[in-house]
């Protein structure tokens, strides 16, 4: 009935950073308006550093009772951001 929200998340991480872990942050972070969250490309080569990957996700937020707005959405994207360099050190590429 309402439309998702969806964001583009590109981490730099460490290359012993697992995927579902950083699956599972992001899901705890994001709390009831996670809808979905997908790793679409993770990267190594010549532009990121020795030792790191970049990782991308897209993530779906959605609520059942209303259209989320970027207001809702950017706190819950900084807190996501904060959990994941705090807990496994990656950064936003």
């Amino acid at each position: 009935k309402y439309p998702a929200v969806t964001r583009d998340l590109a981490l730099l991480a460490d290359d012993d950073v697992l995927a579902g872990d950083i699956y599972n942050i992001i899901k705890k972070a994001s709390g009831k308006i996670l809808d979905s969250v997908t790793l679409f490309d993770v990267y190594k080569g010549s532009q990121i550093p020795e030792g790191k990957k970049s990782m991308a996700y897209s993530i779906v937020f959605r609520a059942d009772d209303k259209t989320l707005t970027d207001e809702e959405i950017n706190p819950v994207m900084n807190k996501i951001l904060r959990s994941l360099e705090h807990q496994t050190g990656a950064k936003l590429r």
